[in-house]
C-alpha cells in the first residue's frame, strides 16, 4: 500500500485540477480527517489548500472543535472556512442523521464555491466503505447503492465539484498506524459510539467481525468491487433511461421533471433504477426497497391524476403526465385587507402585483378608494376573462391550464365586497357587476377627475392588476 501522503498526491494528479486551484479538505476534527489535514499538507503547498468546517450544532461540544479546527488550520498555515448548519428542525422528515448529511454536503459546496475550490476530499477509509455498503442493504438498495462510495464521484448537489476519497481503500489499522507514526491530535465525537444510529451498529459488528477474520474487510471491498462493476452498466442505462424520460421544458429545471407515461412504458426494474438516478441528482438518500415501491406505485402506477409523496425531505409530485420534486409547496393565501395608493408595484402578505394604466381597465380612481381583500380563490368562484366571454369556474380554468392541485390554494385572488376582482394567474374579472366600468355603476364617479366624453374617464386612469409568479413557482405555471 502507497504511504498515505502519496494516496493524496495520486488522487490530486489523476484528476488534474487546474494548476495553482485550491482543494478543500472536510475536517470535523475527528481521527480520519486530522490525518487527511496531515497528509495533504506534507505534499501539497498550503496556499493550495483549504480547511471546511461544518459547524452542525447538535452536540454541546461543537464550539470546541470548530475552534480546535481553525487552530490545526493555522498551525499548518491553511486558511480555514466555517459554516454553521440552521438548528434541527423539530420535523426532519429524515432522520438526523440524512438531515445532517444533506446540510453538511451543502455547506461543503458553499465553502468550495467560496474558495474557488473544484476538488473537495474527505477522510473515508474502507471501514467506511464497508459500513455503507452494509448500512444499504439493510435498506433494501439496488445494485447502484450496494456499489456503496466511489473514489471520485460529483460532489451530492454541486456537479460542478468532484469530491475525492483518496483513502477508500484503506484499512482503519492503517489509518490509526498514521496516527501514532505522526503524533496526530484529534477530537472524540460521542456520538459515534451511540447505539441509537445504524451506523455505529454495523461499526461495532464489523471491529467483532474483524477479531474473528482479520481479512473482513479485504473480501468485502472484493464484493463491493464486483458490485461497483454490475452498477456501472447498470447506470450507464439508468442514465440513458432517464435521458429518455425527462421532459424538454424551456428553461431547463433541476431537479428534471419527468414523463410518467414514459415512464410506465420502461420495464419495472429499470423504471426503478431511474427514479434512483433522479433521486441521487437532487442529493436525495437512497429509498428503500419498500419507499421505492410506494414512489413507484404513486408516481408511475397509479391510475389518479395526482399523487403526493414524501421522501427524505422532499416532496416527489404527480400531476397528469408530468412527475416532479421539490423542497416545499406553496403556503396558503392569509387573508390580507389593503388599499391601492397609487403603487405600480405592491407587495400584500407575501405576493407581488403589478398595477399598469391600460386601455381597458378598472378606474383608478375607483380603485384607490376601494377596499380590497387578499384571499385564497375557491373552486367555485366563477371568472369571465373576457365581455363578450361566458364566466368559467375557477377549478374549471386550473384543469384546463393545467395547474397542480398542490398550486390551486397557494394562487391568491382579490375580493371587493364579496365579489371577485382578479384572480392570480387567470386575469381581471369581467363578470364583475357592470363589468370593468363597475365603479361608476356603484356611485363612486363623483369626485373622479377630467371624465373624458360621455362621462368616462380618460383611459390613461384605467389599471390592469398582474400578479407576479415568485421564480420557484415557474415550473408549475
Amino acid at each position: 500500500m502507497k504511504p498515505l501522503p502519496a494516496l493524496v498526491l495520486a488522487a490530486v494528479g489523476e484528476h488534474q485540477p487546474a494548476a495553482g486551484a485550491p482543494i478543500l479538505l472536510a475536517c470535523s476534527g475527528g481521527l480520519d480527517s486530522q490525518v487527511l489535514l496531515q497528509a495533504a499538507a506534507s505534499v501539497l503547498p498550503a496556499s493550495r489548500l483549504r480547511v471546511g468546517h461544518v459547524h452542525h450544532g447538535l452536540q454541546p461540544e461543537a464550539d470546541d472543535w470548530l475552534a480546535f479546527c481553525e487552530a490545526s488550520a493555522r498551525r499548518l498555515a491553511v486558511t480555514c472556512l466555517t459554516r454553521r448548519l440552521p438548528p434541527l428542525p423539530e420535523r426532519t422528515g429524515s432522520g438526523i442523521e440524512a438531515w445532517a448529511r444533506r446540510m453538511r454536503y451543502r455547506a461543503l459546496a458553499e465553502m468550495a464555491d467560496e474558495a474557488g475550490a473544484t476538488l473537495v476530499m474527505t477522510a473515508h477509509h474502507a471501514n467506511d466503505q464497508i459500513e455503507t455498503h452494509r448500512l444499504r442493504s439493510r435498506r433494501g438498495a439496488g445494485a447502484l447503492g450496494l456499489g456503496a462510495m466511489r473514489a471520485g464521484a460529483p460532489l451530492p448537489g454541486a456537479a460542478h465539484c468532484l469530491l475525492l476519497r483518496p483513502f477508500l481503500g484503506v484499512e482503519r489499522r492503517h489509518i490509526l498506524a498514521y496516527v501514532r507514526a505522526h503524533a496526530v491530535d484529534w477530537v472524540d465525537d460521542p456520538s459515534n459510539r451511540d447505539p441509537r444510529y445504524a451506523r455505529n451498529r454495523i461499526r461495532r459488528e464489523i471491529e467483532e467481525a474483524l477479531q474473528r477474520d482479520p481479512q473482513t474487510v479485504a473480501t468485502g471491498l472484493a464484493a463491493i468491487g464486483g458490485f461497483q462493476a454490475a452498477a456501472d452498466a447498470i447506470r450507464r442505462q439508468a442514465v440513458a433511461d432517464l435521458a429518455s424520460v425527462r421532459l424538454l421544458l424551456e428553461p431547463p429545471r433541476l431537479p428534471a421533471s419527468l414523463s410518467r407515461a414514459a415512464l410506465a412504458r420502461l420495464p419495472a426494474e429499470r423504471v426503478a433504477e431511474v427514479l434512483r438516478l433522479w433521486l441521487q441528482e437532487s442529493g436525495a438518500r437512497m429509498p428503500s426497497r419498500a419507499k421505492l415501491a410506494e414512489v413507484t406505485r404513486q408516481l408511475v402506477d397509479s391510475g389518479s391524476s395526482h399523487a403526493r409523496v414524501r421522501h427524505d425531505g422532499r416532496w416527489l409530485l404527480r400531476y397528469r403526465d408530468r412527475v416532479d420534486m421539490a423542497d416545499a409547496l406553496p403556503d396558503a393565501v392569509v387573508p390580507t385587507w389593503f388599499r391601492w395608493r397609487g403603487e405600480s408595484l405592491l407587495e400584500v402578505a407575501g405576493h407581488r402585483f403589478a398595477f399598469r394604466r391600460t386601455a381597458a381597465g378598472i378606474h383608478a380612481g375607483w380603485l384607490e378608494r376601494a377596499d380590497l381583500l387578499l384571499d385564497s380563490g375557491r373552486g367555485a368562484d366563477r371568472l369571465r376573462l373576457q365581455a363578450a366571454s361566458p364566466s368559467r369556474s375557477l377549478k374549471n380554468l386550473a384543469l384546463e391550464r393545467g395547474v397542480p392541485p398542490w398550486l390551486r390554494q397557494a394562487l391568491p385572488v382579490l375580493r371587493w365586497n364579496a365579489h371577485l376582482l382578479y384572480a392570480a394567474h387567470f386575469g381581471m374579472n369581467h363578470g364583475m357587476p357592470g363589468g370593468m366600468d363597475f365603479g361608476m355603476s356603484h356611485g363612486l364617479e363623483r369626485g373622479l377627475a377630467a371624465a373624458g366624453p360621455e362621462g368616462r374617464p380618460p383611459l390613461a386612469d384605467r389599471i390592469s392588476i398582474e400578479w407576479l409568479a415568485p421564480p420557484s413557482w415557474s415550473r408549475w405555471l
